[in-house]
C-alpha cells in the first residue's frame, strides 16, 4: 500500500462518498462554495437594506445602526469574494501563500458578520420587542454557513499542509533524451 504522502491523488478526505476526493478537490469545492454563498449573502443583505429603507420610521433611532450593521455583513461577504478568488488562484498555481489569505480572512470575517448580525438584530428587537421570525431565520442561516465554512476551512487547510509538506498535484515533466 502507498504512503499518502507519495501519491497526491490517492489522498482522501473523510469517508464514505467523500473517498475519490482529494484535498486539492475539496480545497476548491471550498472556494466554489464561498464565492457562491458570499454573493449570495450580498444578495440577501441588499435586499434587507431596500426593506429597512421603506421603514425608516418604525425603526426609529435604530434605523442607521441598522443599515449600518448590514453593510459590514456587504463589506465583509465581498471581501470573502476577493479572497476566494486568491483562493482559486493559490490552488491552480498550488501556492500556499496564496491559500493563507483567505484562511485568516474566512476566520475573521464569520467573527465580523456574527457581530454585525447580532448587533442589527439586537436593534430590530429593541424596537419589536421581540425577536421576529426574520431574526430566527438569519441566525438559523448563519449558524448553518458557519459549520460549512468550518468543514471548509478544514479541507483548505490540509490542502494548505499538504503543499508545506511538498506535495504537488503537477503532472510530471517528459524529459526528451
Amino acid at each position: 500500500m502507498k504512503s499518502a504522502l507519495l501519491d497526491p491523488y490517492e489522498v482522501v478526505v473523510g469517508r464514505g462518498c467523500f473517498r475519490v476526493l482529494n484535498a486539492k478537490h475539496t480545497a476548491i469545492i471550498a472556494a466554489i462554495y464561498t464565492l457562491n454563498i458570499s454573493i449570495l449573502v450580498v444578495l440577501i443583505s441588499s435586499w434587507r437594506i431596500n426593506v429597512n429603507s421603506k421603514k425608516f420610521v418604525s425603526l426609529e433611532d435604530v434605523y442607521y445602526g441598522v443599515q449600518i450593521a448590514y453593510l459590514v455583513i456587504i463589506g465583509t461577504q465581498l471581501f470573502m469574494v476577493v479572497l476566494s478568488i486568491v483562493l482559486f488562484l493559490g490552488i491552480y498555481k498550488e501556492n500556499f501563500n496564496l491559500v493563507i489569505p483567505w484562511v485568516i480572512g474566512s476566520i475573521t470575517f464569520m467573527a465580523l458578520e456574527a457581530v454585525a448580525m447580532v448587533y442589527s438584530n439586537v436593534l430590530r428587537d429593541h424596537v419589536n420587542k421581540e425577536f421576529d421570525a426574520l431574526c430566527k431565520a438569519e441566525v438559523a442561516f448563519f449558524i448553518s454557513r458557519t459549520l460549512i465554512n468550518i468543514v471548509a476551512v478544514s479541507y483548505v487547510m490540509r490542502f494548505c499542509n499538504l503543499l508545506r509538506a511538498g506535495i504537488n498535484w503537477k503532472e510530471p515533466e517528459i524529459i526528451e533524451l
